[in-house]
């Protein structure tokens, strides 16, 4: 008995998806990375920088989803998102480290001396007591206890903002780095399945 065999190859046109979300995600990602390069002191930039990618990005992402069938499995699409929200989400958090390293230890150190006990007596004169009068007499161990502490904060403090310029700096190489690592092993993996 003879029969007819019929076969059927059928390729995926990628050329859409790479202009409609692969490139566009992956100009989000790359400007979250402009915040590394914006000084630590610009809070209110960096911050809306971080927070818009962020929104950009899920908005995409649900964009993508919304036009793609629901299934049980990962897709391709699914790890490329979520790669390129953690990328832009660990964006924001390296901004927040950083800034928590730039303000860290900063006591008001005149305050709290001030108000500690001198000479076993009573509290020492409160700054900006109206009672006060417009010269008080400071002891001379309180002033020492002032300059020590003071060059123990300078120095500390001089150390946390090297290291949160540190981390930036770092940050400028690393997460391009990780990201093109990334793509190293997502585009061989899933062109070939």
């Amino acid at each position: 008995m003879d029969c007819l065999v019929a076969q059927f190859y059928l390729s995926r046109s990628v050329g859409f998806h790479l202009v409609q979300s692969y490139l566009p995600t992956m100009l989000i990602v790359v400007i979250s990375w402009v915040s590394f390069w914006m000084d630590v002191d610009s809070v209110p930039g960096r911050t809306t920088l971080g927070v818009t990618t962020l929104l950009a990005v899920g908005s995409q992402s649900s964009g993508i989803q919304s036009g793609l069938p629901q299934v049980s499995y990962v897709k391709a699409i699914d790890v490329w998102m979520g790669t390129c929200t953690a990328f832009v989400f660990c964006a924001l958090l390296e901004f927040t480290v950083v800034n928590y390293m730039w303000r860290k230890l900063r006591p008001d150190i005149l305050r709290n001396i001030l108000t500690e006990p001198v000479n076993g007596g009573t509290a020492g004169p409160k700054p900006y007591d109206e009672n006060l009068p417009s010269s008080p007499v400071i002891p001379v161990s309180v002033v020492k206890k002032i300059l020590q502490q003071e060059c123990a904060y300078s120095t500390s403090a001089e150390t946390n903002t090297v290291l949160a310029r540190k981390i930036d700096e770092y940050s400028r190489l690393l997460f391009p780095l990780a990201f093109i690592a990334f793509n190293a092993l997502y585009w061989p993996y899933y062109l070939q399945n």
